[in-house]
């Protein structure tokens, strides 16, 4: 009992450092400049930019135990698209989920969406679910799934395949 409570708390700790963590961080802020990056994807630290200088930062966990929320866990190792016709092909992308846990297995549901390159239009979104991965270890695969495009481009058109969204569970 006391072993499970002592890691409950442990979480805590690590959920409150990785909050006040990306708090400070100071990314995805507003600001006057018009560079036109264009990022389809991925999160930035948000936060409101009213971080207080005088308060005292949280103890970080031990280094000998870490555990990961899932948003590096999961990469896209190659992404290809068929075209069928002018208006259906086939997806077939090849991922790699590592747990990034090195204490705790996790499972995994994660979607994956193939946009077109030029607009970012969503072609599909294939998904993923993995129900239990030990610590530090990996799997890899290859999903293939039907993709459309509204526009009669199918043939020509270029695409990329991206980590839309991860929910990791068990950590």
């Amino acid at each position: 009992m006391k072993l499970r409570h002592a890691r409950s708390i442990a979480v805590f700790v690590i959920v409150l450092v990785a909050l006040t963590g990306a708090r400070r961080s100071g990314g995805g802020g507003c600001d006057d400049n018009d560079s036109g990056s264009g990022s389809s994807h991925g999160s930035s630290g948000g936060g409101s930019g009213d971080y207080d200088e005088d308060s005292s930062a949280p103890v970080a966990p031990s280094p000998s135990s870490t555990t990961s929320y899932g948003e590096n866990d999961v990469t896209v190792e190659a992404c290809e698209l068929t075209p069928e016709n002018d208006y259906l092909g086939r997806a077939r992308l090849t991922y790699r989920v590592t747990n990034g846990n090195t204490d705790q297995s996790a499972g995994y549901e994660v979607t994956f969406a193939v946009l077109r390159t030029s607009d970012k239009q969503v072609l599909t979104l294939p998904t993923l679910s993995v129900a239990s991965l030990a610590p530090g270890k990996s799997q890899t695969g290859t999903i293939t799934e039907a993709a459309t495009t509204a526009a009669d481009d199918m043939r020509t058109l270029d695409s990329h395949c991206i980590v839309s969204r991860v929910t990791k569970t068990n950590f």
